[in-house]
């Protein structure tokens, strides 16, 4: 693939939202959007909301727009895991900071056990840093200063969208300024650097836990005590996720206790639905 002329190549355009900036500490995909692009013509498109399993927080809702309630009946990300693998197949992966994208995507993977695919990533933000001069390095500054329309920033299908116009536009300045851009290895090169990742470890949810975050359901669990090491029967309301970097805990309504719990998801031996 590294000796294909840009025109060859299929370039697969990623933005994904999310419920706040790191995924090791719980926060998880809302959105994702993928437009696939080969000698500059549309050849798929692809975006849906995600329920992450979680709240969204209201910092992260004012920028993005996305509530609780649009996610509500939104797929999970384990739904539609491997229409994001089969789509990113055999592309080059645009994003702008890539790093942020692509991490969150690789711990959604990691997180039901799935490999990601492998792709070459083109970063826009490395580029931009390396070879211009913005007033500021963000995807929607660098629309409005290039004349790009940004409606839609900050939704994964408009950042998408926006993402291949400014691509698109540092491809035809570079090659203008006698930097060749051709075939991709020496479109990868001028990033500066290979965009890699750490795979976070991650927490399996049990799927009949994830319903009844997505519905607000009663689940009954068996759950192993930590100080008697005991086990005892409980029926719970799940509301929210919480990851820290050692465990990752439910955050419940204990119909027991009648008050609001958390539970260690290791310890929760059995969860069975309640009709």
């Amino acid at each position: 693939m590294l000796s294909k002329n840009l025109k060859e190549v299929t370039f697969a355009f990623l933005d994904v939202e999310t419920t706040g900036l790191d995924p090791n500490l719980g926060d998880r995909i809302c959105e994702i959007a993928i437009l696939k692009t080969k000698d500059g013509k549309v050849i798929n498109r692809y975006e849906t909301l995600i329920n992450p399993g979680r709240t969204i927080p209201l910092q992260a809702a004012s920028v993005n727009g996305i509530t609780d309630d649009m996610v509500r009946s939104a797929p999970f990300f384990r739904q539609i895991a491997w229409d994001i693998l089969d789509l990113l197949k055999d592309s080059v992966v645009v994003a702008h900071n890539a790093q942020f994208d692509l991490g969150f995507l690789f711990a959604e993977l990691s997180s039901i056990k799935l490999s990601p695919t492998e792709n070459e990533v083109i970063d826009t933000l490395s580029i931009a840093r390396r070879y211009y001069r913005f007033p500021s390095n963000s995807l929607g500054k660098i629309a409005k200063y290039l004349g790009i329309s940004t409606v839609g920033v900050h939704r994964a299908f408009g950042d998408v969208r926006i993402t291949r116009e400014v691509f698109e536009y540092f491809l035809m300045n570079l090659e203008r300024r006698g930097i060749r851009i051709d075939p991709l290895k020496n479109l990868l090169k001028l990033q500066g650097k290979t965009v890699l990742f750490e795979i976070p470890d991650r927490f399996v949810i049990p799927p009949t836990v994830e319903e009844a975050l997505r519905i607000k359901g009663k689940i009954q669990i068996k759950y192993l005590s930590a100080y008697r090491d005991t086990t005892t029967t409980r029926v719970i309301e799940p509301f929210e996720v919480n990851v820290t970097r050692d465990s990752a805990y439910i955050i419940a309504y204990c119909h027991h206790r009648k008050e609001k719990c958390s539970f260690r998801l290791d310890r929760i031996l059995e969860a069975k639905k309640i009709n």
